[in-house]
């Protein structure tokens, strides 16, 4: 199944995407950690000859930058668990750069 993104965001200022777009432009060489809180805002059937098939579209409603070291943390740790429960796996299959995490 396919899935789609769209880059539609509310409200540039408030959605989290000013202050992410700035720390791309002043430290691109850092990975940024962000929380996005998606909706699914449409769902297209399509039939074809092996069955239906179903792309949804999700639009991202909420986007905020994650800064603090600590939170960066508590946050991979989760990410790293959920995806061992989801994947069978024990170990993310990327590196965060957490000693930079918090741009200082």
């Amino acid at each position: 199944m396919a899935v789609k993104l769209s880059s539609k965001l509310p409200d540039y200022e408030r959605n989290g995407m000013g202050t992410i777009g700035t720390e791309l432009v002043h430290q691109p060489e850092r990975r940024h950690v962000v929380i996005a809180i998606l909706d699914c805002a449409q769902t297209v059937l399509i039939h074809t000859e092996a069955g239906p098939s179903y792309t949804p579209t999700a639009g991202i409603l909420y986007i905020e930058p994650i800064k603090d070291p600590g939170d960066v943390e508590q946050l991979t740790e989760i990410m790293a668990r959920v995806r061992a429960e989801r994947m069978g796996e024990d170990t993310l299959d990327f590196d965060l750069g957490l000693v930079d995490a918090g741009g200082e």
